[in-house]
Protein backbone atom coordinates (compact mmCIF):
# COMPACT_ATOMS: atom_id res chain seq x y z
CA UNK A 1 0.00 0.00 0.00
CA UNK A 2 1.31 3.38 -1.07
CA UNK A 3 1.56 5.86 1.69
CA UNK A 4 -0.27 9.52 1.25
CA UNK A 5 3.54 10.58 0.93
CA UNK A 6 4.51 8.44 -2.14
CA UNK A 7 1.33 8.49 -3.82
CA UNK A 8 1.59 11.07 -6.95
CA UNK A 9 0.75 14.57 -6.44
CA UNK A 10 -2.30 14.19 -8.38
CA UNK A 11 -3.81 11.39 -7.17
CA UNK A 12 -3.59 12.45 -3.76
CA UNK A 13 -5.19 15.54 -4.26
CA UNK A 14 -7.88 13.75 -6.12
CA UNK A 15 -7.63 11.41 -3.09
CA UNK A 16 -8.75 14.47 -1.02
CA UNK A 17 -10.98 15.97 -3.23
CA UNK A 18 -13.53 13.17 -3.80
CA UNK A 19 -12.90 12.53 0.44
CA UNK A 20 -14.14 16.04 0.90
CA UNK A 21 -17.31 15.47 -0.84
CA UNK A 22 -17.91 12.53 0.27
CA UNK A 23 -17.95 13.72 3.57
CA UNK A 24 -19.94 16.73 2.81
CA UNK A 25 -22.44 14.79 1.45
CA UNK A 26 -22.59 12.54 4.65
CA UNK A 27 -22.57 15.61 7.12
CA UNK A 28 -25.21 15.30 9.74
CA UNK A 29 -25.67 19.35 9.31
CA UNK A 30 -29.11 19.39 10.86
CA UNK A 31 -28.35 16.85 13.60
CA UNK A 32 -25.63 18.52 15.06
CA UNK A 33 -25.73 22.43 14.57
CA UNK A 34 -27.33 23.92 17.77
CA UNK A 35 -29.59 26.36 16.41
CA UNK A 36 -30.39 28.29 13.19
CA UNK A 37 -27.35 30.24 13.01
CA UNK A 38 -24.84 27.89 13.62
CA UNK A 39 -26.44 25.68 11.00
CA UNK A 40 -26.41 28.25 8.43
CA UNK A 41 -22.69 28.94 9.30
CA UNK A 42 -22.11 25.03 8.74
CA UNK A 43 -23.52 25.02 5.38
CA UNK A 44 -21.42 27.81 4.55
CA UNK A 45 -18.49 26.09 5.50
CA UNK A 46 -19.31 22.37 3.99
CA UNK A 47 -19.55 24.78 1.00
CA UNK A 48 -16.56 26.65 0.81
CA UNK A 49 -14.69 23.09 1.44
CA UNK A 50 -16.65 21.76 -1.19
CA UNK A 51 -15.00 24.44 -4.07
CA UNK A 52 -11.11 23.34 -3.83
CA UNK A 53 -10.92 20.84 -0.48
CA UNK A 54 -9.20 23.77 1.29
CA UNK A 55 -6.26 23.42 -0.87
CA UNK A 56 -6.60 27.06 -1.89
CA UNK A 57 -6.44 28.29 1.43
CA UNK A 58 -3.80 28.90 4.19
CA UNK A 59 -5.85 28.21 7.16
CA UNK A 60 -7.91 25.34 8.80
CA UNK A 61 -10.39 27.12 10.29
CA UNK A 62 -12.87 25.05 8.04
CA UNK A 63 -11.76 21.82 10.00
CA UNK A 64 -11.53 23.92 13.53
CA UNK A 65 -15.43 24.89 13.03
CA UNK A 66 -16.20 21.36 12.32
CA UNK A 67 -14.14 19.55 15.02
CA UNK A 68 -15.74 22.07 17.22
CA UNK A 69 -19.11 21.47 16.95
CA UNK A 70 -18.91 17.44 16.30
CA UNK A 71 -16.75 17.85 19.49
CA UNK A 72 -18.94 19.20 21.45
CA UNK A 73 -22.00 17.18 20.50
CA UNK A 74 -19.75 14.16 20.51
CA UNK A 75 -19.44 14.96 24.41
CA UNK A 76 -23.46 14.83 25.04
CA UNK A 77 -23.29 11.09 23.81
CA UNK A 78 -20.97 9.46 25.99
CA UNK A 79 -22.97 6.73 28.13
CA UNK A 80 -19.43 6.23 30.46
CA UNK A 81 -16.19 4.62 29.87
CA UNK A 82 -14.32 1.64 30.72
CA UNK A 83 -10.84 0.36 30.63
CA UNK A 84 -9.43 -1.95 27.97
CA UNK A 85 -5.77 -3.65 28.11
CA UNK A 86 -4.35 -2.91 24.39
CA UNK A 87 -1.08 -5.33 24.63
CA UNK A 88 -0.39 -9.24 25.06
CA UNK A 89 0.46 -11.88 27.52
CA UNK A 90 4.50 -12.92 27.65
CA UNK A 91 4.98 -16.15 29.68
CA UNK A 92 8.12 -14.74 31.41
CA UNK A 93 7.61 -11.15 31.67
CA UNK A 94 3.00 -11.21 32.50
CA UNK A 95 1.41 -8.51 30.60
CA UNK A 96 3.06 -6.11 28.23
CA UNK A 97 0.94 -3.10 26.73
CA UNK A 98 -1.11 -0.33 28.21
CA UNK A 99 -4.69 0.00 30.01
CA UNK A 100 -6.58 2.44 27.92
CA UNK A 101 -9.87 4.24 28.94
CA UNK A 102 -12.46 3.93 26.30
CA UNK A 103 -15.69 5.68 25.99
CA UNK A 104 -18.78 4.50 25.71
CA UNK A 105 -21.33 6.15 22.95
CA UNK A 106 -24.79 6.21 21.89
CA UNK A 107 -25.60 5.34 18.29
CA UNK A 108 -25.31 8.84 17.54
CA UNK A 109 -22.14 9.23 19.95
CA UNK A 110 -20.48 6.42 17.38
CA UNK A 111 -22.27 7.97 14.30
CA UNK A 112 -20.51 11.57 15.39
CA UNK A 113 -17.14 9.95 16.02
CA UNK A 114 -17.02 8.52 12.34
CA UNK A 115 -17.77 12.26 11.07
CA UNK A 116 -14.70 12.99 13.48
CA UNK A 117 -12.11 10.28 12.52
CA UNK A 118 -13.07 11.22 8.51
CA UNK A 119 -12.41 15.08 9.19
CA UNK A 120 -8.95 14.33 11.00
CA UNK A 121 -7.81 12.19 8.09
CA UNK A 122 -8.71 15.48 5.34
CA UNK A 123 -7.32 17.43 7.47
CA UNK A 124 -3.62 15.30 7.48
CA UNK A 125 -4.12 14.67 3.55
CA UNK A 126 -4.88 18.14 3.29
CA UNK A 127 -1.81 19.16 4.94
CA UNK A 128 0.81 17.05 3.10
CA UNK A 129 -1.14 17.99 -0.18
CA UNK A 130 -0.10 21.45 0.82
CA UNK A 131 3.14 20.67 1.82
CA UNK A 132 3.91 18.67 -1.53
CA UNK A 133 2.38 21.85 -3.64
CA UNK A 134 4.87 24.17 -1.55
CA UNK A 135 7.46 21.97 -2.01
CA UNK A 136 6.95 21.64 -6.22
CA UNK A 137 6.83 25.53 -6.32
CA UNK A 138 9.81 25.94 -4.21
CA UNK A 139 11.82 23.56 -6.63
CA UNK A 140 10.28 25.04 -9.50
CA UNK A 141 11.00 28.31 -8.71
CA UNK A 142 7.66 29.82 -8.10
Amino acid sequence: MQTYYQMPLDELCSLLIGMTRSFIEHFPANEVAADAIERGSLRRTLEAMRARAGLSRRDDTDIELLSSVLDRERGCEVLGSFMVFDGHEDPDLGAIGEVREMVDLTDRGQAIDACVRSLRRIAHIRSICRARIDAEKFLLGQ
